[in-house]
């Protein structure tokens, strides 16, 4: 499968380093928003072509594919314009700025029956599989504790008044959509959901969020959520249960899971060694093209619309305004 690359983040970079695992992927075009970044890129990575619009990527008949790495107000526009055209597209997390955007590209996904992928990495990691599958080990669960902080390299730029792209409401950025995606994809992907959504935030001058907090609410148990772009915690997350508990070492690239068991005082490591993350989000991807699938078993569209609603319902809640909602 040949794929085009829109957008020259440091995501993109992990993006190819997954594409070098990957047997029959070819990344044949990349696309930035100026001509200077897209041709580094194309060098680092030894890309034939380089394009400023991603209109002209794909009047240029190269890519079989696309990967969308943008800002997330741009998902919706980059994404859907490919899928009117039958192009199946990877688009980076979070899929949409909001539930409606996210509803309508998966509907225009289903009206064009092209495959649409949303890239959360830890719903493919093959230990966040084999934590599902350990759930019931650990008896009823009563309390669940999700966190994923993390200082931006780009805080200080905002303290300092740039206006860094990763603190921008204008472009659908902050905290809950960046790190907090991770979490809410996490507990989504194992409990569906909630009951209940109670959720707060820490607003900066510019819209976003700099960190924020979620208590989701099921039957018997909760599910705290703790998510900040301006400051560290050691990200270690555990599901607990009346017979003990699964301990995670970090939420968003999983490649610890731990069993401890209360009731004979074992600990077990249930972990895998896994490939670089994104290998499994564009192996699942290939696999479902060829097999003429639309979305990818790990995330399926009922999911992703679940977690753009849950998302759209915490900023709600926390006074998280994007001009497109």
């Amino acid at each position: 499968m040949k794929y085009g690359v829109i957008g020259t983040n440091f995501v993109s970079d992990f993006f190819m380093n997954g594409a070098k695992q990957v047997e029959g992927c070819e990344v044949v075009a990349v696309c930035s928003k100026t001509q200077a970044h897209a041709q580094a890129f194309a060098q680092k990575y030894q890309i034939p072509h380089c394009f400023t619009s991603y209109e002209e990527m794909y009047q240029a008949n190269l890519v079989d594919a696309v990967y969308v790495a943008v800002p997330n107000a741009l998902h919706y526009e980059i994404a859907t314009y490919f899928l009117e055209r039958k192009i199946p597209t990877f688009c980076e997390k979070p899929l949409a700025s909001n539930a409606r955007e996210a509803a309508e590209m998966i509907a225009c996904a289903k009206r064009n029956h092209t495959f649409l992928q949303e890239g959360l990495i830890p719903l493919f990691n093959p230990n966040y599989h084999i934590l599902r599958e350990h759930l019931g080990d650990i008896g009823p669960i009563r309390q669940v504790n999700l966190n994923f902080s993390k200082y931006s390299s780009r805080y200080d730029a905002y303290l300092r008044g740039e206006n860094p792209t990763t603190f921008r409401a204008d472009l659908a950025n902050g905290a809950t959509m960046d790190l907090g995606v991770y979490l809410v994809a996490f507990c989504l992907g194992l409990f569906q959901a909630p009951n209940k959504i109670l959720s707060t935030a820490a607003l900066l001058d510019s819209g976003a969020d700099a960190a924020g907090s979620s208590i989701f609410q099921y039957d018997g148990f909760t599910v705290n959520l703790t998510y900040s772009k301006a400051s560290d915690t050691k990200n270690i997350c555990e599901i607990c249960g009346e017979w003990g508990q699964l301990m995670i070492d970090q939420p968003s690239q999983p490649q610890h899971i731990t069993l401890m068991d209360r009731r004979d005082q074992r600990t077990i490591d249930l972990s895998v060694p896994v490939k670089e993350n994104f290998y499994y989000e564009i192996k699942e991807m290939m696999d479902a093209c060829a097999n003429g699938w639309i979305e990818a078993p790990s995330i399926p569209f009922a999911l992703s619309n679940l977690i753009h609603e849950t998302l759209s319902e915490m900023r709600r809640q926390s006074g998280i305004v994007f001009p497109m909602d």
